[in-house]
């Protein structure tokens, strides 16, 4: 009887060993396709000032010369209309042989505050979004290889009361799976999010902060977008001084 009921119990032991949680099959994660990644590059200082100085005009340009993004973002290369006049995009644009657009987010009394988005190629198609009288958004196509073509949003905001403004286009370009990028003050993220999740099901969006080195920076990276979409990679590159380029590569999953 001892022998009979040892045999019982190690054929318990044997039959539930298969049930723990250890040899659940697993999902592998899923390989990184670079041929459906697009690279958007964002100059910045995450200040929220005007990094973009006539004296570091042609280190920039040198750089954005050579840079092979999709689309580059010079973060706060404000344009300024009272004297003296200044439009550092513009300018760059000129000497780095690329094509301007310059997208504005908010106005001070000197200067309009945005970015300056710089193209290989003239724009064939865009669309300028108006959340108020001062913000705009910018929806742009990229190529990512040939066959393959998506839509990006360059989202900045400078003041939350723009986040709630820009919120139903948002939903919409998370639905229609366009990639939205763009920089914010810090302190505002975790309200972002917030707004978010009661605008959109979680389920439905990806959010990622795109955190940089200098981690109480005054504003910072985000990327939004569908579950189509996959943050990869942030390279921080030093241009000159403080300014950085942040490298944002992002993958159009199958």
């Amino acid at each position: 009887m001892r022998h009979l009921t040892y045999a019982i119990f190690l054929a318990f032991l044997i039959g539930c060993s298969g049930d723990t949680p250890d040899d659940s099959p697993k999902t592998p994660e899923p390989s990184w396709d670079k041929t459906r990644t697009a690279k958007v590059s964002v100059l910045s200082d995450l200040t929220g000032n005007n990094p973009f100085t006539i004296s570091g005009y042609s280190t920039v340009a040198e750089w954005a010369k050579k840079e092979g993004s999709h689309l580059l973002i010079l973060d706060k290369a404000n344009v300024r209309y009272a004297p003296p006049r200044l439009h550092p995009g513009a300018k760059l644009a000129v000497m780095a042989e690329r094509f301007p657009i310059f997208v504005p987010t908010s106005i001070t009394t000197d200067s309009y505050v945005g970015s300056t988005l710089l193209f290989r190629k003239p724009v064939p198609q865009m669309e300028l979004i108006r959340v108020t009288d001062e913000c705009r958004l910018m929806q742009t196509p990229a190529e990512i290889r040939p066959g393959l073509n998506v839509n990006i949003l360059v989202a900045s905001f400078n003041h939350s009361s723009q986040i709630t403004g820009a919120l139903p286009h948002l939903k919409k370009a998370v639905e229609q799976s366009v990639l939205v990028i763009g920089t914010m003050r810090r302190e505002d993220f975790s309200m972002f999010r917030s707004a978010l999740s009661e605008t959109i099901p979680d389920n439905n969006f990806e959010l990622t902060l795109a955190e940089n080195n200098q981690v109480t920076s005054s504003y910072c990276l985000y990327i939004l977008g569908s579950k189509k979409w996959k943050f990869r990679n942030l390279t921080e590159t030093g241009i000159q001084n403080a300014l950085k380029s942040f490298l944002l590569e992002v993958e159009y999953l199958q």
